[in-house]
């Protein structure tokens, strides 16, 4: 049996005030008057099968008859005022409970919040989620303040690269002490041991540089000196290198760190070169594409930002994450406790994660979609909880970049295992959650607000 407009006008209702819409009565829980008043308030908005005319005043009296608070006139003309129609009453339902899961993840706060308050709180409300003009981001200064780092040398900033100079250094003693006294190299070879010295032909080996993995193997006396002339041009040259390479990263964490605003929050996890380089160029390509580059953002770019210290890392972009507006996550085959906490303490502020899973890591992306245990956090101040943004491409990212910094996403909202979700249109990324279970909702909300 089909829906009549009025089944279907009830179950609008029911929806705005965060009751369970389906069923042979909507609005059986929360209805405090008798059959025949709804059956008389229902009348006269709907006069005839084929007419619907409703205004405040016939809103406002089923609304006090459901045990809900009646609406101001500036809430009825934002969501419903041009409304002539029950398709049109049924969007304008919709349109309110997007805004509410957005900013207060509940649909009867929502209603009491929004409905009731006066119009410049109303409309304070309301502008956090509509969309912002780009004038404000357009008419700054070009963002210049960092210096570049040579690409081949990004990877000198990373700790696993100093401990491979380190490891060549070891290499370069070893070298120097078997040329000193050519006459021993087997003695001291077999001093050193077949382990230590594998080692040794493994580093070598990562730099072209041919050494016996175990005994002599040709290591002659007149072959010690040009190998030992290349490890130490290759050693000064790496010591040089890494030097400048910190030098530039240590002036650029300090401009980090006196920047007057920060937009953007870059997390990853670098070790190798192809690591740094990898997550350079997508740096580049996100704030270099048109889309957001007119903005002239100020990001942070891990790959060229250095500290002496792992606390001194830490405390650093802690304080990065605090100031930025939005963290972009690079997902990785295996990530890290850092980063992963990273998109958490984020979401728990109450900002946007956007998670880049390059491609080839399907998987991955699907996890931190669907069901990463990351995937979906509380917001510690307001209890709304907040999901994930996940993009697969460099130039997706810069376009949800843009998207979340002038509010311009759009929204539908699914019901999905008991729980209402608010799901961005191009990415199918879940951002808000409501649960439609009333012993959760009234559990939560209590201990959440609860102060002891």
């Amino acid at each position: 049996m089909s829906a009549t407009p009025r089944d279907t006008f009830l179950a609008a209702v029911a929806k705005m005030l965060g009751e369970n819409p389906i069923g042979a009565s909507p609005l059986g829980a929360v209805l405090v008057c008798e059959g025949w008043l709804l059956e008389e308030i229902l009348h006269s908005i709907f006069p005839s099968d084929d007419k619907f005319t409703l205004d405040r005043d016939k809103l406002n009296r089923l609304l006090l008859n459901c045990g809900r608070p009646m609406i101001t006139e500036h809430f009825y003309e934002y969501f419903f005022g041009s409304v002539d129609s029950l398709e049109k009453f049924e969007a304008g339902v919709e349109k309110f409970r997007v805004k509410a899961m957005w900013l207060y993840g509940n649909f009867r706060f929502a209603l009491k919040k929004l409905g009731t308050t006066s119009t410049h709180e109303f409309e304070a409300e309301i502008r956090k989620t509509e969309p912002k003009s780009p004038a404000g981001f357009e008419a700054r200064e070009l963002f210049t303040d960092i210096d570049p780092i040579p690409t081949a040398d990004l990877g000198l900033l990373g700790y696993l690269s100093g401990k491979k100079i380190a490891d060549l250094d070891i290499c370069l003693e070893t070298v120097e002490l078997l040329d000193a006294q050519p006459a021993k190299i087997a003695e001291m070879l077999a001093a050193i041991g077949p382990e230590k010295q594998k080692r040794i032909s493994d580093i070598l080996a990562g730099h072209e540089i041919s050494f016996p993995p175990v005994g002599t193997g040709g290591l002659e006396p007149g072959t010690l000196a040009p190998m030992l002339a290349r490890i130490k041009s290759l050693s000064t040259s790496l010591h040089s290198r890494q030097n400048k390479a910190i030098e530039i990263g240590l002036k650029n964490t300090h401009r980090y760190l006196t920047l007057p605003y920060l937009d953007v929050y870059v997390a990853t996890s670098m070790r190798t070169q192809q690591d740094f380089e990898n997550q350079h160029h997508f740096i580049q390509d996100v704030f270099g594409d048109p889309q957001v580059r007119d903005l002239k953002l100020r990001y942070f770019d891990p790959t060229v930002s250095y500290a002496n210290d792992r606390i001194t890392k830490g405390v650093v972009e802690m304080l990065m994450l605090r100031r930025a507006q939005v963290t972009i996550y690079t997902a990785s085959s295996e990530d890290t406790l850092g980063k992963d906490s990273e998109l958490a303490a984020t979401l728990a502020q109450g900002k946007a994660v956007i998670a880049y899973v390059p491609p080839g890591l399907d998987a991955k992306a699907e996890l931190l979609r669907v069901d990463h245990p990351l995937g979906l956090q509380l917001d510690i101040t307001s209890g709304v909880v907040h999901g994930i943004i996940v993009v697969r491409s460099a130039q997706d990212c810069a376009k949800m970049l843009r998207k979340v910094l002038l509010r311009e996403r759009t929204f539908t909202i699914r019901h999905e295992k008991g729980n209402f979700l608010l799901e961005e249109v191009e990415t199918k990324s879940v951002l808000r959650v409501v649960s439609d279970d009333p012993y959760l909702t009234h559990a939560f909300w209590t201990f959440f607000h609860h102060r002891h």
